[in-house]
């Protein structure tokens, strides 16, 4: 077992806009069963880490909303792990990002603070608050073999084995044998159709997860070798990260006194600023299910059947002549005629898109701010 974890749980998820906005970011959002995003997260971190800080990077303004889910979660007498994570509350740290500087910036922050708390040899799970993720007691067991292999000195992945010829995702490709996992030999860029489709001819290619786990020590050792500047900015904190004890028993870091820190850095993600650069990269086959929900048609994926809708306690639907729809409504919807469509009713705001074509949601939502539509896009 890893002795801490850190679940990065930052963005807006425009790409499930208009159910997720800035102030109602896709973390908070219930798919996949009745817990929302951040706090399966949660539930994962308990299961994977049974002792230890549970910390959480966000952007400042989302840490009040992903808090109160927390305490839902505590409190919960029918959660998974409940009594296990009796003492969530107090295990858990916030770390408040003054602003968004993509996941190398926001895992070195959470890295160094473990670092200070637990020393340079500690393991760390690095999760993300926008996955679902089943069944967990396999989750745990994977995060156990990538503990191990963070023992040994490797930044570790966890590879999603392909069902299909994905275009989507990253992939990972491997190389030799280790105890627990394999060597990667190569990350690749997201592929065309025929690309993906000989990465799953050979059979040696995995889906990039997101998710890691490796000791303080090397993170930073790795972080200084191919980003020195970053590793300098995070050697060099020390007040910043400092922690107050809340009502709720939770420790809070300070965004402001970490704005200053922030406006310095670059935005970068850590699969270029290390995982990518890296000689001592293991990567972990999962043998969990995983959906990163990072479209409608992933989280179309999640309904009970095509005809439903996503969300728990949705409004009724009524079809005629209609079929293959996906509805998240909170709203009544009747459908007539149509076929093949997300019809997304939330937060004020209407989508209609068709079924395989929700990667243009994102472009929809930069559009309208670019052209200044705050009455589509604003919470």
């Amino acid at each position: 077992m890893a002795d801490a974890t850190i679940i990065m749980a930052g963005g807006s998820g425009t790409r499930l806009w208009p159910a997720s906005t800035s102030s109602r970011p896709k973390q908070l959002m219930r798919l996949g069963g009745r817990h929302s995003l951040v706090q399966q997260a949660a539930l994962r971190a308990l299961a994977a880490t049974p002792e230890g800080p549970i910390v959480i990077v966000t952007h400042r303004d989302h840490v009040a909303g992903i808090a109160e889910h927390m305490r839902e979660l505590q409190t919960d007498a029918l959660s998974p792990g409940a009594g296990a994570g009796s003492r969530l509350l107090e295990r858990l740290v916030y770390l408040p990002e003054p602003v968004g500087r993509n996941t190398a910036p926001a895992i070195a922050l959470g890295v160094r603070y473990l670092e200070r708390a637990l020393g340079p040899d500690a393991s760390v799970l690095v999760l993300t608050a926008d996955h679902v993720i089943e069944p967990v007691d396999r989750f745990a067991a994977d995060a156990g073999l990538a503990a191990g292999l963070a023992g040994e000195g490797f930044l570790v992945c966890f590879g999603i084995v392909p069902t299909h010829p994905e275009t989507g995702y990253g992939y990972i490709q491997s190389g030799s044998r280790l105890s627990g996992g394999l060597v990667v030999d190569s990350f690749r860029e997201k592929p065309d159709l025929a690309t993906a489709e000989e990465y799953l001819r050979r059979g040696n290619f995995t889906w990039n997860s997101g998710m890691f786990c490796f000791t303080t020590g090397r993170f930073t050792h790795e972080l200084a070798a191919h980003e020195p500047a970053i590793a300098a900015e995070f050697a060099a904190a020390d007040a910043e990260l400092d922690t107050v004890v809340a009502s709720d028993g939770s420790r809070r870091a300070d965004a402001d006194r970490l704005r200053p820190l922030y406006e310095r850095l670059p935005k970068i993600s850590v699969d270029y600023a290390v995982m990518e650069r890296s000689d001592r990269v293991a990567v972990v086959p999962a043998s969990f299910g995983w959906n990163d929900v990072g479209s409608w048609d992933e989280a179309a994926k999640l309904s009970p059947s095509p005809d439903e809708a996503t969300a728990p306690g949705a409004a009724s639907i009524v079809q005629i002549e209609s079929g293959g729809n996906h509805v998240d409504s909170d709203l009544p919807v009747a459908l007539c005629g149509v076929h093949d469509l997300h019809v997304i009713v939330r937060n004020g705001k209407v989508l209609v898109c068709r079924r395989g074509a929700s990667q243009l949601v994102k472009q929809a939502v930069d559009a309208a701010a670019e052209r200044g539509l705050s009455d589509l896009i604003g919470d």
